[in-house]
């Protein structure tokens, strides 16, 4: 986009307005956030279109011994040449848009069956803040009063003709995943016959084994569960006697690790979201930690 035009998406608008009390949501999409959607290049019609108020079927919710169809409405869908492209929540200058319920709601439009794409922001007026869903912290946030400053980035990450130039995985994670959702404020999450091929210990008092969830027909989540020597002590009776003495012993120098080549374990889980994403050169992932094994 040629400078002049990128300085002129938001020439002329007074920042000071958000201050007004009566400058809520709906003037943050129609004076903010419509003219940057069309000085990126979509519009109401195809082939790169915005799509208001998309209707989806809540996937969670169910009440009583009847399911409900609650439906749920993101408020844009960019769609691009017929393929959903990335999601946008507009929100009033007053609400916080970083680290709060309204990531993991912009977060559960952007993964949902309906949906599935891999880019979602929010935008209150003053911040503009750009998410993937495999990645934890934000991609690109910058004050919406420098906006032509930032704006050859954002055109490359979303502009219609380089948005869809990705090779698009949904978030393999799963506990980032049950972060994203609002689940880490859960203290007790049952999951039934976890299946345990290994077990490792990383240190005197830290043990994992890792594992697959599948959520749907097309997603499958990698898991590592972690736990200390209590859970350990739970564990005996439903693991070999053998893989069990391997894991009491004193630990030496190089992390411990069992197999169980001749069956699959499986336990009952007690577990809750854990508090700090581990990283290697490969992934991003948050573990989830054992609270106790159940009979």
């Amino acid at each position: 986009m040629k400078s002049e035009k990128r300085d002129s998406i938001l020439s002329g608008f007074d920042f000071g307005i958000l201050e007004d009390p009566d400058f809520r949501e709906d003037s943050v999409r129609e004076e903010i956030i419509l003219p940057i959607l069309k000085g990126l290049g979509y519009s109401p019609d195809r082939p790169n279109r915005i799509i208001r108020s998309k209707r989806l079927l809540h996937p969670f919710v169910s009440i009583g011994s009847v399911t409900q169809k609650i439906q749920i409405i993101p408020d844009y869908v960019l769609e691009v040449n017929g393929r959903l492209a990335w999601t946008l929540e507009a929100k009033a200058p007053t609400e916080n848009i970083l680290n709060t319920k309204h990531v993991e709601q912009a977060y559960s439009y952007a993964i949902h069956s309906e949906i599935r794409v891999p880019y979602f922001a929010l935008c209150n007026g003053r911040e503009f803040i750009l998410y993937h869903v495999s990645k934890p912290q934000p991609i690109a946030r910058f004050d919406m009063r420098l906006l032509s400053s930032f704006w050859d980035n954002l055109a490359k990450l979303l502009g219609p003709n380089t948005v869809l130039d990705y090779d698009f995985k949904l978030a393999k994670d799963f506990g980032l995943h049950l972060k994203r959702l609002g689940f880490h404020n859960y203290s007790s999450l049952i999951f039934p016959d976890a299946p345990i091929a290994f077990i490792g210990q990383l240190a005197d008092d830290h043990y994992t084994f890792g594992s697959g969830i599948k959520v749907n027909e097309s997603d499958t989540y990698a898991v590592s569960f972690d736990f200390n020597s209590k859970v350990v002590e739970e564990l005996r009776g439903k693991i070999p006697e053998k893989a069990y003495r391997i894991l009491k012993e004193p630990m030496t120098n190089a992390m411990k690790r069992v197999h169980f080549a001749d069956a699959i374990y499986r336990v009952n889980v007690d577990c809750r979201v854990g508090d700090t994403l581990q990283e290697n050169e490969d992934e991003i992932f948050l573990p989830l930690w054992i609270n106790r094994i159940l009979d």
